[in-house]
């Protein structure tokens, strides 16, 4: 069972939304992993070197656990550390309501599954 715990915590961390960063002036965003990489990817990135999806900004829910504000960057964390569901060695239902409060209404704007 513990297999299959670990398991879904790695593809929570490579498949599901981090974060979003919203640029302003480009009018356009980005959706990152754990591992500031595309969603799926497990290789440790840097958000500045990923594509820049175009859409209408204002749009999107700007909720999060973290809100980071530089200029016309606006990054909004869906967890942290504290707040994973699975940060312990078993899932937090909790936790993870909360995180899906965040991600369901992101998934309905942008019309994919997140």
């Amino acid at each position: 069972m513990e297999n299959y715990i670990a398991k879904a915590a790695d593809a929570f961390l490579t498949g599901r939304p981090y974060g979003i960063r919203l640029d302003f002036k480009r009018k356009g965003f980005v959706i990152f992993n754990h591992h500031m990489n595309l969603l799926g990817n497990g290789v440790p990135s840097n958000i500045d070197s990923l594509p820049l999806e175009l859409f209408a900004i204002e749009d999107i829910p700007q909720e999060g656990v973290r809100i980071e504000r530089n200029g016309d960057i606006t990054d909004i964390y869906f967890y942290t550390d504290t707040s994973n569901p699975y940060a312990d060695s078993h899932i937090d239902l909790e936790k993870l309501k909360a995180y899906n409060k965040y991600i369901y209404p992101l998934a309905l704007v942008l019309n994919r599954p997140l």
